[in-house]
């Protein structure tokens, strides 16, 4: 596996336990907004048209963005952007795309936002500040977001906290943790976390969704080789009344998707090159195949070479 893609498959798995847990995930950044939700209505997932809104050529691979529209008791919509910043390196322009995303999105939707970036790495020294300005001869302007940074949370509150997503941040502080530690170590790691989700599923009365969310989400944030995944495994083969047999059935629903992905994508980089051969413009193919202009230009490049 190489980097990109183990860190799309790391957004991936952050994106899942957004989108399981959106409600908890509200509640535990933005308490004040919580309140003002309608939970009744469920929340629209805005996937399609926050990549229609990505700052072509200046923003990478993301696959843990999310745009959000829920709506509020006084019966308005708020619009809420989640942007999880998993980068282990200073990226200059990183301020700069967070307002873009916030302009693009006002434009096109007029609506309010609420921004937030997590950093689940810990890079102090090499943060972004939460903020960007622009000063040009009188003309100024200074955008600010909110940011969490997970290597900068308290353990023993996490521990304590009544919200379920306090287990997702513990776990990837752990995962944060154990990133360079030995094999036994990181074993140790993920048998504490179980202990951890055991307490806080009867203390937190989750059901057997949320309980399975939450393990699935901890179990991929820390990897281990084969044989510590096996003594793993053994550990929680009769974790909770077989909860293992619903997870391991997860997972094969997970990986018959991803086939189905790949295999639409493959669809989509033959149409490519179909439309490059007839010489259909650019944008057009874009428009037509939902491909970012870097990778048409990669296909193309190909093309040519054949």
């Amino acid at each position: 596996m190489d980097m990109r893609t183990g860190r799309n498959e790391y957004d991936r798995h952050w994106k899942r336990v957004i989108h399981s847990l959106f409600e908890d995930f509200v509640a535990f950044f933005s308490p004040g907004l919580y309140e003002m939700i309608d939970w009744d209505k469920p929340p629209d997932d805005l996937d399609k048209e926050f990549q229609k809104l990505n700052p072509d050529g200046k923003s990478r691979d993301r696959e843990a963005d999310g745009l959000f529209k829920v709506y509020l008791k006084n019966g308005s919509e708020q619009w809420i952007l989640v942007h999880i910043e998993v980068q282990g390196w200073k990226d200059t322009g990183f301020a700069e795309r967070m307002f873009q995303y916030f302009y693009r999105i006002f434009d096109a939707y007029d609506k309010k936002i609420f921004a937030l970036v997590i950093y689940t790495e810990d890079y102090s020294e090499t943060y972004t500040p939460p903020r960007y300005e622009y000063n040009f001869f009188g003309t100024k302007l200074n955008y600010e977001y909110n940011v969490y940074k997970i290597a900068e949370q308290d353990e023993n509150e996490l521990l304590q906290s009544t919200n379920p997503f306090a287990f997702v941040i513990l776990a990837a502080k752990k995962a944060l943790y154990g990133k360079t530690a030995a094999q036994p170590t990181k074993l140790e790691l993920k048998k504490q976390l179980l202990r951890v989700l055991t307490v806080m599923k009867d203390r937190l009365q989750l059901d057997k969704k949320d309980l399975l969310t939450l393990f699935i989400f901890m179990d991929h944030m820390i990897k281990l080789e084969s044989h510590y995944q096996k003594e793993f495994d053994q550990e929680i083969k009769n974790w909770e009344g077989g909860t293992m047999i619903t997870y391991e059935d997860e997972l094969k629903q997970e990986a018959r998707e991803e086939g189905r992905k790949e295999g639409r994508q493959e669809e989509k980089i033959e149409i490519t090159r179909n439309l490059i051969k007839l010489g259909i413009p650019l944008d057009s193919i874009k428009k037509a195949t939902g491909l970012s202009e870097k990778k048409i230009l990669e296909i193309k490049e190909k093309l040519e070479k054949e």
